[in-house]
């Protein structure tokens, strides 16, 4: 596990903590953090030891200077940008470290650099292929196990909470959203397709999705997946990722293109439009029971004001002015339409019929199964980092163009 992975690992388990801490007091507030002090000690190494004084020490130092604030006082949308932009910026380390260490490889060099395993989160096939192997063979994938438990994960984190990862998580979402400011810099306005032509366009992340599920499902066949897993393409697939981009032929450059092109054009293009795992995120999240719901009753609609903030701020363009409870496959969870609103969670709010999830609680269990979970399998289970030798990964480098099968 590299530095960048622990570290942002460990902010995840303090966030936790310190969520513990405020949330709950007394015996039950100090059992929960007892608990999560012993699964820490069996998950933790040397490394993640380190990882835990960094992240403590700065805490703390902070603390001293400017003390931490109450995390209920803090509005969704500040907790939501702090978020994301933490998250891009070790996104960000991740791919220079990653870049070196490829760059290092292909110089014959022995990389001073570990491989950051977490790379394989953006490898959908290999992660599909490795969570079928594992639940229906007891096979795990030695090369890319993040991959798998990725996939695992996302899919968990669907269930519970729809697609809250693509609004508090995702680092695409974030690069999208300033192609889009740019964009709307150079040339002002707010662009929108015709419902037929957003229908046209929504439907290309379910057909991508349906492309990727065909190779995980039907593709590879059960008694292969064994020798799959060992072939030099499987091995190879985060540089084969790494080379469709900054190797551009002329179908991966006309892709890159169109991406480019929907996610400047138009607000949340990419999510909206093109990307597999938001759209498998909201097929999973119609099971959720957590939804965005409006209290007609608490509502300014029924005191006979036209109020419709709530749409209007909605990046995902729902009409939540007029639903009970949003269930449509494009809302994210980025309660900007609870923020929207006059009367805030008096009359629009997150959660269950019966039961209110705060944003601070909603970052809380995105941290417990998005950062947490994979710590835990990495400790427990010695599910995240890849075991391909180093010569084996300098000897597929250098087969990369020829690796298409």
């Amino acid at each position: 596990m590299s530095v960048i992975e622990a570290i942002t690992m460990v902010a995840g388990m303090v966030y936790l903590v310190l969520l513990a801490w405020q949330v709950r007091t007394g015996w039950p507030g100090r059992l929960a953090l007892g608990l999560l002090g012993l699964v820490w000690l069996l998950a933790a190494d040397s490394l993640l030891w380190l990882a835990l004084g960094t992240v403590t020490a700065v805490l703390a130092l902070r603390h001293q200077r400017r003390p931490l604030p109450v995390f209920g006082a803090i509005d969704s949308q500040q907790l939501r940008a702090g978020t994301r932009h933490l998250l891009l910026l070790c996104w960000g380390l991740v791919t220079v470290q990653y870049s070196l260490h490829i760059w290092q490889l292909g110089q014959g060099m022995s990389p001073w650099l570990v491989r950051p395993d977490v790379v394989d989160a953006f490898l959908p096939i290999a992660g599909g292929l490795g969570l079928r192997a594992w639940f229906a063979q007891g096979l795990v994938d030695p090369h890319h196990p993040a991959a798998t438990v990725t996939v695992l994960v996302l899919s968990l984190l669907a269930l519970l909470l729809g697609r809250a990862f693509c609004a508090w998580f995702c680092p695409l979402g974030l690069v999208g959203e300033w192609l889009y400011g740019l964009r709307h810099r150079l040339l002002p306005g707010e662009w929108s397709p015709p419902r037929w032509l957003d229908l046209a366009l929504r439907t290309q992340k379910f057909l991508v999705l349906g492309f990727l599920l065909f190779i995980i499902l039907l593709a590879v066949p059960a008694a292969a997946l064994p020798g799959y897993f060992t072939s030099p393409y499987h091995q190879a697939a985060d540089m084969k990722m790494g080379a469709f981009f900054f190797n551009l032929t002329l179908i991966s450059g006309l892709c890159l293109g169109w991406v480019l092109l929907l996610t400047a054009t138009f607000r949340q293009g990419f999510c909206r439009y093109l990307c597999p795992y938001g759209a498998w995120l909201a097929l999973l999240g119609l099971l959720t029971p957590l939804r965005i719901r409006r209290d007609p009753a608490r509502c300014l609609r029924s005191q006979g004001h036209g109020c419709d903030k709530c749409s209007r701020a909605c990046p995902s363009r729902i009409a939540v002015h007029q639903l009970i409870a949003v269930r449509s496959l494009e809302c994210t969870g980025c309660l900007i339409c609870v923020a929207a609103c006059p009367k805030r969670a008096d009359a629009l709010h997150l959660g269950t019929q019966g039961q209110r999830l705060a944003p601070r609680q909603l970052l809380g269990l995105l941290c417990l199964l998005l950062l947490v979970l994979p710590l835990l399998s990495y400790g427990l289970l010695d599910l995240w980092v890849s075991q391909t030798p180093i010569p084996d990964r300098y000897e597929l480098l250098q087969r990369l163009p020829w690796l298409t099968h």
